[in-house]
Parts: structure tokens; C-alpha cells; sequence
């Protein structure tokens, strides 16, 4: 092996494990939320926030992982954020048909293919239902929030149609989707039709 291929193997390597390392925080910052939203707001006080980090820790052990202070605080951060943002809390307050994490299965006659998709939050609000799809991510150095903003909806907007076509066979609401990024806070409605 060449020192260039040895070099782009490492690099690989390396987006791997950085890419695995947001998965599992990802995970993390889903479970939580889902438990937010599960008990409510309102349960949650700052005592039981700061003890958060001690949690994830142990979660990401059992995973292989040992968490960094810097990833754990930005996962603190992430919740405060959420808690502290109108629209986050709109987001985890109580509503009706709530769900976290709800699974819906498929078939795909053209393709004779079946699946489960989990869509991390929904409700109804007014008759509408909602379809929230968490991301523990944010813009990069060099990005601009509008530039951010578009490439993740263009990276996510097919995602969102398809679970927005699942609600849309079980019930007659209309269906409107978005993507929460907790760490910002930013909150980016996308158009599915």
C-alpha cells in the first residue's frame, strides 16, 4: 500500500468513527428527548438537567463509546437550548396522537419492499399533524445558517414526504413536517407536496 492510499485508508478511517460518534450521540439526545416529552416539561428542572451528563456517559460506554466533556456539554447545551426555545417547547409540550420515536410499517408494492420508518416526533396541533425529525447537527465554520438550512432540507426533504405519505394513508389531518436542530435551536418547516 502506497503512503497515499495508507493516508485516504486513515482519513476513512477516521470520518468512520466521527460519523459513528454523531450516531451515538444522536441516539442519546433522541432518548432523551423522548423522555422529556414522555413526562413532560415541566418535570424536568434544572437539578435534573445537570445530572443528565452522568447518564449519557454510561449510555455511550455501554455503546463502545467514551464521551469527551466537550460532546457531553454540547449535548447539555442542546437540551437547555430546546427547553429555553419557544419552539422547542412547543415542540415537547403535550398534544394530541403525541408520539416519540413511532414506528409505522410499509409496503412498497413497486419494489416489493417493506420497512419500518421511526419518526421521532408527531401531533396534532389545531387539526394538523406534525412530523418532527430531530438533528444533532449545525452549521459548520465556514456555512452560513442559509446555506445550512438549504442543503438540510434538500439532504432530508424526501425523508419527511415519505412519512408524510405514511400519515397521510391512516388519517385525513393535514400533515406538515419539519426538522429541529436542538443545538442552535433552529427550527426549518418543509414543504412535502
Amino acid at each position: 500500500m502506497s503512503s497515499e492510499e495508507a493516508s485516504i485508508a486513515a482519513e476513512k478511517h477516521i470520518e468512520e468513527n466521527l460519523s459513528n460518534r454523531a450516531r451515538l450521540l444522536g441516539t442519546v439526545l433522541h432518548r432523551t428527548l423522548k423522555q422529556i416529552a414522555n413526562e413532560g416539561v415541566n418535570h424536568w428542572t434544572a437539578q435534573r438537567i445537570q445530572q443528565l451528563p452522568t447518564a449519557w456517559a454510561s449510555q455511550l460506554k455501554e455503546q463502545g463509546m467514551l464521551a469527551s466533556n466537550s460532546e457531553l456539554d454540547s449535548l447539555g447545551d442542546a437540551i437547555q437550548l430546546m427547553l429555553t426555545d419557544a419552539r422547542g417547547q412547543w415542540i415537547l409540550q403535550c398534544h394530541t396522537q403525541a408520539e416519540c420515536e413511532q414506528a409505522l410499517g410499509y409496503y412498497q408494492p413497486e419494489q416489493n419492499r417493506a420497512g419500518t420508518s421511526v419518526i421521532d416526533r408527531t401531533f396534532i396541533d389545531g387539526d394538523t399533524r406534525w412530523i418532527i425529525d430531530y438533528k444533532f447537527s449545525k452549521p459548520g465554520a465556514d456555512e452560513s445558517e442559509s446555506q445550512f438550512t438549504a442543503s438540510q432540507t434538500n439532504a432530508y426533504q424526501g425523508q419527511l414526504r415519505h412519512y408524510a405519505n405514511l400519515y397521510k394513508d391512516l388519517q385525513d389531518n393535514p400533515v406538515r413536517c419539519a426538522l429541529y436542530f436542538p443545538q442552535i435551536p433552529l427550527f426549518i418547516e418543509v414543504e412535502v407536496e
